[in-house]
């Protein structure tokens, strides 16, 4: 039977009464008290966070305003295409970009960016990603800066050409060429300023990306860094931002941030149709990036270094045990302390006490080894009132639980 519009109401109202539909409270209206423990019904451990906004960890905790924004969209809905348009429009103008949009992460701006520069535009080319016979595919990359996320750059079909040298990237240049990356994160290991970089991609009219994922706070960074002169820029929202975990910018040249949109959701046959990114998620990061440029992040930081020298300080008592205070360079500007200690006196490695502090009560994370040179490192960023005293105290506890009796 054909069915049309009058039919599917009718229906309706055969079903249930139309009160049903415009009465009835969504979860979102209810109360948080009456709003069940999940995590404890599911048998989900909490934990302290005495690393950062990692992603394994679900990322920083959003501002409220961005919360608030989120449930505005939740409950009122416009059209995806319009709500990008404008969110973009007033991203841009934030962070002095030609042009912003709302990706699936720093991972998915990378993907679509890629994208992006191999396809220019060419819809017949971009129904073909991941194949990429006839047309630029090869991305010119510092050897020294590659690293764990440079799959997403491979992701759409891409090939990797490693140089190190000015020399190198000349000889690289082909008609092959579809983008230069650069990792904002890692400037220390090359043997080119990141001025000349850039100036070389211009030379040769070849698109520049850069990841600049995890260089915020600073939240001015990102003024700087867009105007550096990078055709295409990413960052994590779910980061130094606070804005939805799932979500980040890609920012740059309105060409190339238009050609990157064709590439993502709501496109039906696009390549990156899976990185859907939610309304709630395009507004929210609107507000994380208006939040962030208000907020006093010079007094967030005093705050962090005064809770990590407390900590050092009380690590320092222990005999044994070295403690430095460092700030990253590159990397998002959040104090840490590294905590060594005399495998003589305490007979635990750090990886054993990392393991020790995640089985036990509470539950403590601290940053991955690969990422800290193998040692015991602890930030302030996440940790809420109370809980530096309980990982200083835990961390003092295991290490004496494996003391050798020298010294300890």
């Amino acid at each position: 039977m054909k069915t049309n519009r009058r039919h599917f109401l009718a229906g309706l109202s055969a079903v249930a009464p139309f009160s049903y539909f415009t009465s009835r409270s969504s979860a979102a209206d209810m109360p948080s008290s009456t709003v069940p423990n999940y995590f404890a019904d599911l048998g989900v451990k909490p934990f302290i966070n005495a690393i950062g906004p990692y992603s394994s960890l679900g990322g920083s905790q959003m501002w409220p305003e961005v919360i608030e924004a989120m449930d505005y969209a939740i409950k009122n809905k416009v059209r995806m295409t319009d709500l990008h348009d404008a969110v973009g429009k007033r991203i841009a103008e934030l962070t002095g970009a030609q042009s912003a949009m709302v990706s699936s992460g720093a991972t998915g701006a990378i993907i679509l960016g890629t994208a992006a520069c191999m396809t220019m535009g060419d819809e017949e080319k971009m129904q073909r990603l991941p194949h990429t016979a006839d047309m630029p595919d090869e991305v010119i990359m510092l050897k020294s800066q590659r690293y764990l996320y440079d799959r997403s750059i491979r992701a759409p079909g891409a090939k990797l050409v490693e140089v190190e040298t000015e020399a190198d990237i000349r000889a690289a240049v082909s008609d092959k060429t579809a983008m230069m990356f650069y990792l904002q994160n890692r400037p220390e290991n090359t043997k080119i300023e990141v001025a000349d970089y850039i100036g070389l991609a211009k030379e040769y009219g070849i698109p520049i990306f850069c990841d600049a994922a995890t260089t915020v706070p600073p939240v001015k960074n990102i003024l700087t860094t867009v105007a550096a002169g990078f055709d295409l820029v990413c960052y994590s929202g779910g980061k130094g931002l606070r804005g939805p975990y799932s979500a980040g910018l890609l920012l740059g040249r309105e060409d190339l941030i238009r050609f990157a949109r064709m590439h993502g959701s709501p496109n039906h046959r696009a390549y990156g149709r899976s990185m859907k990114v939610a309304p709630e998620e395009y507004l929210g990061m609107m507000v994380a990036v208006e939040t962030s440029l208000k907020f006093d992040e010079e007094a967030e930081y005093e705050r962090q270094l005064k809770v990590v020298n407390a900590m050092g300080r009380e690590l320092r008592g222990v005999p044994g045990v070295v403690v430095e205070t460092s700030v990253p360079g590159a990397e998002a500007r959040e104090p840490y302390i590294e905590v060594r200690w005399d495998a003589g006196v305490y007979a635990i490695s750090p990886a054993d006490i990392k393991q020790a502090l995640r089985d036990g009560e509470p539950s403590i994370e601290v940053r991955a080894l690969f990422l800290s040179g193998g040692q015991l490192h602890l930030t302030a960023v996440a940790l809420k009132e109370g809980e530096a005293e309980i990982v200083t105290r835990r961390v003092v506890e295991t290490l004496r639980r494996h003391a050798t009796g020298m010294d300890a």
